[in-house]
């Protein structure tokens, strides 16, 4: 499978080429549009309790879509609910990748999402306890919010990254939360930044540059008042 994108950075797509008898398996609602001689079937991959739990905890849709081209080349176009960048890149059955809720949207038929516990810390940190960790050796569509960043990390290398912004990483990387300012909660509650990961390779990581928390915060804190009513009692007549 190709992965083509287009309309970047801001409202990206991703378009699937598919050759004949070729499948991609995507999110439930995550198609934008796509071409003919498509065979469209929902699933439950793993089973009902699989796929209960993938989205439940992983951020997952309940039923799966498969795309399968028929006798000729097709596509589909996949898109993230948020604004922001798509991309498609390839896994190998030795290098598994943990992708954050919410950012997945597809992958060819021989990966497989399972839903995984990252640890506390992972769930501290504001990424969500539990991630899908992708198996197996094929192509993998990710979107995000806001611009996508990818870093190679080396043996021993590290980076400090703001809760909220991990779209995913290796399942070699190991990631440790803590309070910004390091033992001081005060001055972490002062940064506007109370938690960040840090992040240490070897492996790939991949970020988005808006946190989909800051804007749920943000709509929320500018959400028009209720009105109130007067209770002084006057009437008329």
């Amino acid at each position: 499978m190709q992965v083509e994108t287009r309309h970047n950075p801001g409202f990206a797509v991703a378009r699937c080429l598919l050759a004949a008898g070729e499948t991609l398996v995507g999110q439930s609602g995550a198609m934008y549009r796509s071409g003919p001689d498509l065979e469209i079937e929902a699933m439950a991959q793993g089973g009902m309790l699989a796929s209960l739990k993938r989205a439940a905890l992983g951020g997952s849709s309940l039923f799966l879509t498969r795309y399968t081209a028929q006798s000729a080349p097709s596509w589909v176009d996949l898109v993230h609910q948020l604004p922001g960048d798509v991309a498609g890149f390839e896994i190998t059955a030795d290098r598994p990748v943990q992708v954050t809720q919410g950012n997945w949207l597809g992958c060819s038929a021989e990966v497989t999402p399972q839903t995984k516990w990252a640890g506390m810390h992972n769930f501290l940190g504001g990424e969500g306890g539990f991630v899908l960790r992708m198996e197996g050796t094929g192509t993998v569509i990710l979107g995000c919010y806001g611009a996508l960043d990818t870093v190679d990390l080396g043996p021993g290398e590290q980076l400090t990254v703001a809760a909220g912004h991990i779209v995913s990483y290796d399942a070699g990387v190991t990631l440790e939360v803590r309070r910004m300012a390091r033992g001081r909660t005060i001055r972490s509650l002062k940064t506007g930044q109370f938690l960040v990961c840090d992040l240490t390779g070897p492996g790939r990581v991949l970020l988005q540059t808006r946190s989909p928390g800051d804007m749920v915060s943000y709509i929320q804190e500018n959400l028009p008042k209720p009105a109130t009513t007067g209770t002084d009692g006057d009437h008329d007549g």
